[in-house]
């Protein structure tokens, strides 16, 4: 027997068996009961397929898999996966990834991270945080080990803005785009801080506020303060975003704020949230500002709930 036959990893429920082949489960039972599928079972009477029989399987039948594209690692890529999915665990995931980041393998460590950016299993806040910005601090750690060239760090920054530029291609097309503006929606400037060529968390907040239905004017890497104002009042939105990557520091944000409370304007109220790693230690609840509200978030799944709450809607809830 093959040593991963031991491994209990590997052994899927028929429920999983039926996500993993877009499948009803009483079909992956009825394979079971006519002998097209191996299983064992549970003390509980429970099935147990194990992952290799599963992918025979779906060889035989022609029935894709998102495991495909990883042989011969689809074992490793599906406990990479479950981990995440059971317990938002992406220690399997960073592993593998950084293990082809070393041998070259961008393309398959680009298919990893598109996979779990659509998994319905996995929030996408959970996704950005743990899984991208996780990742990239230990690239970042790589690199400053000698593992890792600069080169090589910048080309997986990229291979990852190219991920997420292909999952906010697969959007849903909003309901409003066929309304004729007549139920238009909240409109929000997204960039990073001038000075700033580092555009992953910019683009997270782009992805996300697209996904809660906002309109989002995205001007990328390095842009000047003035900039996002002189947007802000030509979109007249409610809220403006500006992404701040190290080493960017608490400084660099008072001084957007400052500017940007110069060039605010009544009679165009927004709200200003300023994210990035700086925004733990930086605290600016004392400020006296214009803006309809001020937010520091240091994750997406903050800045996630605080819209939730109101924030970015001048007169909501800050």
């Amino acid at each position: 027997m093959s040593p991963e036959r031991f491994n209990s990893d590997l052994y899927l429920t028929t429920s999983q068996v039926a996500e993993l082949l877009d499948v009803h489960p009483s079909t992956v039972k009825r394979w079971c009961n006519d002998g097209d599928l191996a299983f064992a079972k549970t003390g509980g009477g429970h099935r147990r397929i194990h992952l290799s029989d599963v992918l025979e399987l779906s060889r035989e039948r022609e029935i894709p898999t998102f495991l495909g594209a990883f042989a011969p690692y689809e074992g490793h890529v599906w406990t990479a996966v479950s981990g995440v999915v059971e317990s938002a665990d992406f220690g399997r995931v960073h592993a593998l990834a950084m293990g082809w980041l070393l041998r070259g393998r961008t393309e398959r460590v680009a298919d990893l991270f598109l996979e779990l950016g659509r998994h319905p299993q996995i929030p996408f806040e959970l996704f950005c945080d743990e899984g991208v910005r996780g990742f990239m601090i230990e690239v970042g750690e790589a690199w400053r080990s000698g593992q890792l060239r600069v080169g090589e760090e910048h080309m997986m920054t990229e291979t990852l803005v190219e991920v997420l530029l292909r999952l906010r291609l697969e959007l849903p097309e909003h309901p409003s785009a066929h309304t004729n503006g007549a139920t238009p929606r909240p409109v929000a400037v997204v960039g990073a801080m001038e000075g700033d060529r580092h555009t992953l968390g910019a683009l997270c907040i782009r992805l996300e506020l697209e996904r809660m239905g906002w309109q989002v004017y995205y001007l990328g890497a390095d842009v000047p303060v003035e900039d996002f104002s002189a947007m802000q009042r030509a979109r007249d939105a409610a809220l403006v975003c500006v992404s701040f990557a190290p080493p960017r520091t608490g400084a660099d944000m008072r001084r957007c704020i400052r500017i940007l409370a110069e060039f605010y304007d009544d009679s165009s109220p927004f709200s200003l949230a300023l994210g990035g790693p700086a925004a733990a230690e930086a605290e600016f609840s004392s400020l006296e500002t214009p803006f309809a509200a001020l937010g520091t978030f240091v994750s997406v799944e903050e800045f996630h709930r605080r819209l939730l709450d109101g924030f970015g809607i001048p007169g909501g809830a800050a």
